[in-house]
């Protein structure tokens, strides 16, 4: 199976950030977990699996084939996954196409992960699965608590017209709670609690190393800069 085949909305501007801050993380930091909270098809997973160093385990966690009927789903996402489907067979079908073992699969809704992660042993968590602000809400919540001091918190669809829960709970985050924004593309907001410059250096020098994209003009959030990557032209 070639990566691109593999159904399921993962940019390559998103392909890159995700490559580039989990490299940078093995290059210059200690072992620490990774978590994905709601998977789809698993396109994202098999990315962040490329970077899991021995001694590292990555947790990935969703209601699978539970979501049309589960209590923890919001209406949105049970009307989607009504013409979708969303296996566990499938996910793992996907990901073992690309690795040899599976993550540690958690099935169930995304509220149970900090039962499986321990506190301040993460190191990246993306953030894919309800898009509510309740949901988007809680999985921050748990985001903070898994995330090590300079872990990695990335929010999918913070800019739809469709999911503005998760942007109220990114910026609010951001604005009041001390996270900091380290870049955003078209899709996706990335961040931490930590010291975001050495990440946006490590980005930037790999945008202008790759040649098609590029790293605009930070933009200040507060006395915060955040950087945007995007396609050049």
């Amino acid at each position: 199976m070639n990566f691109n085949d593999v159904p399921g909305w993962f940019m390559p501007i998103d392909q890159a950030a995700f490559t580039w801050i989990l490299r940078h993380q093995n290059q210059t930091e200690p072992e620490g977990a990774l978590v994905e909270l709601g998977v789809f098809k698993g396109k994202s997973a098999i990315l962040m699996g490329n970077f899991l160093r021995p001694g590292e385990v990555f947790t990935a966690c969703d209601l699978f084939d539970d979501i049309v009927t589960s209590d923890a789903a919001d209406a949105n996402e049970k009307r989607f996954f009504k013409t979708q489907s969303l296996t566990q067979d499938e996910f793992e079908r996907n990901y073992l196409a690309f690795h040899a073992e599976l993550p540690r699969v958690v099935r169930g809704p995304t509220s149970t992960v900090t039962r499986f992660v321990a506190p301040k042993t993460a190191r990246f968590v993306h953030i894919d699965a309800g898009h509510t602000y309740d949901l988007v809400r809680e999985d921050t919540a748990s985001a903070r608590a898994m995330l090590r001091d300079n872990g990695v918190v990335v929010f999918d669809d913070y800019r739809k017209t469709n999911t503005m829960g998760v942007a109220a709970v990114v910026w609010e985050a951001i604005l009041n709670e001390g996270l900091k924004p380290i870049l955003n593309t078209e899709y996706k907001l990335y961040a931490t609690w930590g010291d975001p410059a050495p990440l946006q250096a490590a980005v930037k020098a790999n945008a202008d190393a790759a040649g098609w994209c590029r790293v605009g003009d930070p933009v200040m959030i507060r006395d915060m800069p955040m950087l945007h990557l995007h396609r050049k032209g």
